[in-house]
């Protein structure tokens, strides 16, 4: 069977399925209204199969190996492992295999963390104590990426990069993403700024809640999830940018953003 390999745009949606269909088909990497989904109308309009190829993988080695093997590691329930791309300061990422039921602490230093992001970019903020407590699972390990924050950095600080990236990376097809993230995340930069917010962080908040599930695609749901996840892991530093100060020693950017074209 003849295979042809597709290098698609590096941007941060090319990798979503209908933005990869259309692009093989000859279009551009942006998403579209998944109706019918690609399984039933895809590459050239004939049914199409997208899968991850860690996916892929674990198949070929199931068939190799047989399915006692894959489940001698993680856990009855969830049986096999991830791959986790790993960000601790100091360090640079790194893709480490984990079986599922591996305690988080095992794979990032969690001593003088204030923060982990669970999921990459379309994740969730949680508390460095809560996520002491929790196990390598697929229900919160979204895309695989794990970071974790120093208490000395500033998780709002961090949180508006990331929004202004997401902002800039939307496909811009329709009024989520083409309005509502770069409204957001204009907004977010200023909670990230000591000063005076006015109605800024509810307006964030009921913003959120009028982008989620109305774009095209699933981006507009991601970011949501992050802001709301960052409002309530960082509500004290919240507070404390209100009264005019930021409890951050270290302003050096952490999580790794693309330098804007």
């Amino acid at each position: 069977m003849p295979v042809r390999v597709v290098r698609l745009p590096k941007r941060f949606l090319s990798g979503e399925s209908s933005a990869l269909v259309r692009y093989v088909s000859s279009g551009a990497a942006l998403p579209t209204y998944q109706s019918p989904p690609v399984r039933e109308r895809g590459v050239h309009r004939a049914p199409t199969l997208v899968q991850n190829v860690e996916t892929l993988s674990h198949l070929a080695l199931i068939a190799r190996y047989g399915a006692d093997w894959f489940r001698s590691a993680g856990t009855p329930a969830q049986p096999g492992s991830a791959l986790c791309t790993v960000h601790v300061p100091g360090r640079g990422p790194r893709v480490l295999e984990a079986p599922f039921g591996m305690p988080l602490h095992r794979l990032l230093p969690l001593d003088g963390m204030s923060a982990v992001l669970l999921g990459g970019y379309h994740g969730t903020w949680i508390p460095a104590a809560d996520a002491a407590r929790l196990t390598v699972d697929s229900a919160h390990l979204g895309a695989g990426v794990l970071a974790a924050l120093p208490a000395d950095r500033c998780g709002l600080a961090e949180t508006s990069r990331v929004l202004r990236h997401l902002a800039l990376q939307s496909a811009g097809q329709c009024g989520p993403c083409l309005n509502g993230l770069p409204r957001i995340a204009a907004a977010f930069a200023t909670l990230a700024t000591a000063g005076p917010q006015g109605s800024t962080r509810t307006d964030v908040a009921r913003w959120a809640g009028l982008v989620e599930g109305r774009g095209a695609c699933h981006h507009p749901d991601g970011t949501v999830r992050l802001v709301r996840s960052a409002l309530t892991t960082f509500a004290p530093e919240l507070d404390a940018h209100a009264s005019g100060f930021c409890t951050a020693t270290d302003r050096t950017p952490l999580l790794p953003v693309p330098q804007e074209t």
